[in-house]
């Protein structure tokens, strides 16, 4: 539902202000790397909700700027005239503010993954791996391609060779897909099944834009059928995946809100420090709960592959739980499965404490 809010937005901002924005496209560009900045650098909380929002679930996931790149993808051959004449006339704009937002993108998940791709590689599962290169190889394409796209330097290049470093951007969508799947899979895999309708939207999309290229060129039309293939042969193990975690998380989280006992706030534990585990957002949350003079002192998450921006506001569960000396609290909004992870796995380590 995000990408078609941001297709939504975007072609609206676009169709209004085409205008100015042809006519003083820097002042754009200027505004973008404003907005960019002031992303990266955003405190992770304390923001009011609808600014919170768009920073951690529009700007740092790069759902805006895949919503730019899909209608720069998708410009050449949309079947609709008027629509497919301003995307035409906007699509070098477009593709400019695209990649300068992705440095929000690129900044707010690369000082994690991409650090752990050089220095602990360990740390970073097979589909993140694989995400974190397609992301450097991506970012490796991308600059020249932006650069060749503010009219200044077009302008000074041969149209020939200008028109062949553009074919790059085929590889780039290619390469976007497959890291979104990538990316995706790993949500999908623990039965998120809206995950799943996001990435089964942008493979909407990306097949629709093959069926119009081969309509409109013939000669690429058995290309365009083998990547349709290719496509639904990544898509559909992921989607049964997906089908099947969410039968499994179901099941798991059952059990444990059954099995796992609520801590009362008259409980009595005995002293010393017990772990407990329980499904998170990503997978198993494993938590050490510290219990001094039979009151619950320090909650520290162990173990986790949840992503740092669900654990900041899940966090916000644990001094909860230490005041009402209780697993009796609400989920956090926004990161309900890691706060509910943390608060299951806490109950299960209290388990072991009790006298």
């Amino acid at each position: 539902m995000r990408l078609i809010a941001c297709l939504i937005t975007v072609l609206v901002f676009f169709y209004l202000l085409e205008k100015p924005i042809k006519k003083h496209a820097t002042l754009f560009y200027i505004a973008t790397i404003i907005i960019s900045v002031l992303s990266v650098l955003a405190p992770k909380k304390g923001l009011p909700f609808v600014i919170d929002y768009l920073v951690k679930n529009i700007l740092a996931r790069g759902t805006l700027a895949g919503a730019l790149f899909i209608l720069v993808m998708v410009a050449s051959v949309c079947p609709a005239a008027k629509l497919r004449g301003l995307l035409l006339r906007t699509r070098g704009e477009m593709a400019i503010i695209a990649a300068l937002l992705t440095l929000i993108h690129n900044i707010s998940y690369g000082k994690h993954y991409f650090v752990a791709l050089f220095t602990k590689i360990s740390d970073l599962d097979a589909p993140r791996i694989f995400a974190a290169v397609l992301s450097l190889v991506m970012i490796v394409l991308l600059i020249p391609l932006t650069l060749t796209s503010f009219m200044v330097i077009r302008k000074k290049m041969n149209p020939k060779k200008w028109k062949s470093l553009q074919r790059l951007s085929y590889i780039f969508y290619g390469l976007l897909f497959i890291h979104i799947s990538m990316i995706f899979s790993i949500s999908i895999a623990k039965g998120h099944l809206s995950t799943l309708f996001d990435l089964t939207v942008y493979v909407i999309i990306y097949i629709a834009y093959l069926i119009c290229r081969a309509k409109k060129y013939e000669k690429q039309r058995v290309l365009c059928i083998l990547f349709m293939v290719l496509i639904c042969a990544l898509y559909i193990p992921i989607a049964v995946m997906g089908f099947k975690g969410s039968k499994t998380q179901k099941e798991n989280v059952t059990t444990e809100e059954n099995v796992s006992t609520k801590a009362s706030s008259d409980a009595a534990y005995k002293d010393g420090t017990y772990e407990g585990s329980a499904t998170g957002y990503s997978g198993q949350m494993t938590v050490s709960v510290t219990v001094s003079c039979c009151k619950i002192s320090e909650i520290n998450i162990v173990d986790t592959g949840d992503d740092e921006e669900y654990l900041i506001d899940a966090k916000d569960v644990i001094p909860q739980i230490i005041e009402k000396q209780s697993t009796e609290v609400d989920a956090v909004s926004g990161a309900t499965h890691s706060s509910k992870g943390i608060i299951n796995a806490v109950a299960k380590a209290l388990e072991s404490a009790k006298e």
